[in-house]
């Protein structure tokens, strides 16, 4: 017996995975949200239950233990994972105004209507205000991806749900412990413990996620193999959630998340691209997973509630939420935070709407609920008004959010944009008529195909171009705009010359973070419309060369001569090698814009006569005449170490192409296995010796 029910609880869960992949395909074709037709997918699967009494339907449950041990950990992780920590770290103000003031002002109005207007006892409807503002933004973050909405606005509906889920479910758990379990008494005299002990248990899970995702983050890079790595990972995301939940007894969702941010944003850089991709894909397959069991279950359990029962409590619940709690929660927080950001950082009234209406419920109220034991008096009501909250808000506002986004024209192209776009039209068609000369030539395509998709481009090229001239004639800053696209184009270049030398491991990781981060505050000067000239250098990116009558005596004076002199050369040596990488760096970015942008003026027409390319170059040609004569003062100053420095890159560029050639000998076969092994191992063990040669520079 025990047998077959494994069998057919097995059979269920690969029933549901199949019926996802379907529902998956046929939201594509109808347009709507994959999680809003998972829940509807399951609400139709627990109503032929009930008609029909189909007895395979009993292997399919909605348990809190499978929601928040195996989903939950899952869906944080994957979602942090992918959070860009810049845009992040721009909104954490607001996504933990949100998550905390806002949290407190939904919890209060919900549990002040429900006792008002439904005479619920309240502590009761304050419990139920805690488990019902933890919002999910799984199907509107969907939306947004499919109407492109702004990145800064996704982050910030993601980052009230991370940091949400976790206040929301200590808050939740604070209130059952008050209300259902009588394990506290909340009086004048422990009140203010209480609170403390609440903010201290939001800290201890910050804490917890730091230290498991710094240490993971080592590990997996240290890793040889590429399924190791990705098999720490999944432990990382919940050995974290456990440990957290069930040994330190704090937030483990507020600990996985801070885990996950540390691994997608800093140990992340450790691994090589293509283990960052099968990360992101692997992660993404997990998420999909995830997402699909926990709201087809979500679904049936929706469908067994008797809602006839409770139509009038919904009712008055959903109108309570929707329209005042939400919406007062989040114009109130962002009308806090908004005093204290600049004008240019300040969130607009549009998109605090959105983030409003983007406030769906979903599988962290529904496992929430399922918490309060089913002897406590009201638990059949809170069960049916949870579930109709997350029912309306996916309903309705998921199913609206995206003519919510078109309404409001947060999607729309500015004119910025619709000139980059036409400009990339362009540039792509010109482009894609040398290639069809390229295959025509190798005699890879007929004269018939290339004359007619040639003339075809020719046409797209040339009305495009009218659409171009027409918008930059219509515009009264025209040649501003041009400049602030080219301008990002150029920044965009730098960045990925800097990825570049990282991954080929010539520049240390500090390097390419700082010159990434410089990057990325310019990038955030262009798109607030100050450009590169408006603008003051705030930073010291560059290193600076430490000389030892600037170290103060006192430090001096309390070291030995000998182990002064000896480990101030070294951190001198230190400084110096990074700043050379710095500026070689800037060197080789900005000769690669220089050339990519002269190619732009010489084959493009609408670069030809452009004022704002000339500009551009010679804004490079300005800094990479200024890294070489800082790379050559360096030279001068320090030409032992700048040789030997020098030396070891280049035995490295050698070391690297032996790699690439062996790996074609033994692939055209001219080396047999064991050889090709040998001969691997042999280049090996010289890069080791090479990379502790640079290491010993950098230990500081």
């Amino acid at each position: 017996m025990e047998h077959h029910s494994f069998l057919y609880g097995a059979l269920a869960v690969f029933s549901l995975l199949t019926l996802a992949s379907a529902v998956h395909a046929f939201a594509r074709w109808v347009k709507i949200p994959f999680a809003i037709g998972l829940l509807l997918s399951g609400i139709v699967l627990s109503l032929l239950e009930a008609q029909f009494s189909l007895g395979f339907f009993e292997y399919f449950h909605f348990s809190p233990e499978i929601v928040f041990y195996v989903f939950l950990p899952t869906l944080i992780f994957e979602s942090a994972y992918h959070l860009n920590f810049r845009y992040f770290k721009g909104i954490f103000r607001e996504a933990t105004t949100l998550a905390t003031f806002g949290l407190l002002i939904s919890t209060g109005l919900i549990g002040m209507g429900l006792n008002l207007l439904l005479d619920m006892p309240l502590g009761v409807s304050f419990l139920f205000g805690a488990l019902i503002s933890a919002t999910d933004p799984v199907a509107v973050l969907a939306i947004f991806k499919e109407v492109r909405a702004p990145e800064k606005l996704e982050t910030v509906v993601d980052g009230e749900s991370l940091l949400n889920d976790a206040t929301a479910l200590v808050l939740f758990q604070f209130m059952l412990g008050l209300v259902v379990l009588k394990e506290t008494v909340l009086t004048g005299a422990n009140s203010l413990v209480e609170i403390m002990d609440f903010v201290v248990s939001l800290v201890e899970g910050l804490g917890v996620g730091l230290i498991f995702g710094l240490i993971f983050s080592y590990a997996i890079s240290k890793a040889r193999t590429k399924e190791v790595q990705l098999a720490l990972s999944l432990v990382l995301a919940h050995i974290t959630f456990l440990i957290a939940q069930g040994v330190f007894d704090v937030s483990g969702i507020l600990a996985t998340m801070v885990a996950a941010l540390v691994m997608g944003n800093f140990g992340k850089r450790k691994l090589k691209p293509e283990t960052r991709r099968s990360f992101s894909e692997i992660w993404g397959f997990l998420g999909f997973i995830s997402n699909a069991l926990i709201f087809i279950l979500l679904g049936i359990k929706i469908g067994q509630i008797d809602f006839a029962l409770y139509w009038k409590h919904i009712a008055v619940a959903g109108g309570v939420m929707l329209l005042l709690a939400r919406p007062l929660s989040v114009y109130i927080s962002f009308l806090v935070t908004n005093l204290t950001r600049k004008k240019q950082n300040k969130i607009s009234f549009s998109h605090q709407t959105v983030v409003m209406w983007g406030g769906i419920r979903g599988a962290l109220a529904a496992a929430a609920v399922l918490l309060i034991p089913e002897s406590f008096e009201y638990a059949e009501l809170l069960q049916a008004l949870t579930a109709g909250m997350i029912l309306i808000t996916f309903l309705l506002n998921g199913l609206t959010v995206s003519t919510l986004l078109k309404k409001l024209k947060i999607i729309d192209f500015s004119h910025v944009e619709r000139m980059q776009h036409l400009e990339a039209k362009i540039l792509i068609s010109e482009r894609i008529t040398e290639y069809l000369e390229s295959l025509f030539k190798r005699k890879y395509i007929s004269s018939a195909s290339f004359e007619t998709l040639k003339e075809r481009y020719r046409t797209e090229r040339k009305n495009t171009q009218a659409s171009f001239e027409k918008l930059k004639n219509d515009a009264k800053s025209s040649q501003r705009e041009m400049e602030q696209i080219l301008s990002h184009y150029a920044l965009g270049i730098e960045k990925r010359t800097y990825k570049n030398l990282f991954e080929l491991g010539e520049i240390t990781e500090e390097r390419f973070v700082a010159l990434r981060d410089s990057i990325m505050r310019q990038i955030d000067f262009l798109e607030q419309n100050i450009l590169p000239e408006e603008r003051k250098a705030t930073f010291q990116v560059a290193p600076a060369t430490p000389q030892k009558k600037d170290i103060s005596q006192k430090i001096k004076s309390c070291c030995p001569k000998h182990l002064f002199d000896r480990y101030f050369d070294r951190y001198q040596k230190t400084k110096v090698l990074a700043r050379m990488m710095h500026y070689r760096a800037r060197r080789i970015a900005s000769w690669r814009v220089i050339n990519e942008f002269k190619k732009l003026k010489e084959k493009h027409h609408i670069f030809t006569k452009s004022h704002t390319i000339s500009k551009i170059i010679h804004r490079y040609e300005g800094w990479h005449k200024n890294s070489e004569a800082k790379i050559k003062q360096l030279e001068k100053q320090f030409p032992d170490i700048i040789n030997t420095e020098r030396l070891r890159m280049a035995e490295q560029e050698c070391l690297k192409r032996e790699h690439e050639i062996e790996r074609e000998f033994f692939e055209k076969g001219f080396l047999c296995h064991k050889v090709f092994e040998e001969m691997e191992e042999a280049v090996e063990k010289k890069e080791s010796a090479c990379k502790q040669q640079k290491g010993q520079f950098f230990s500081y």
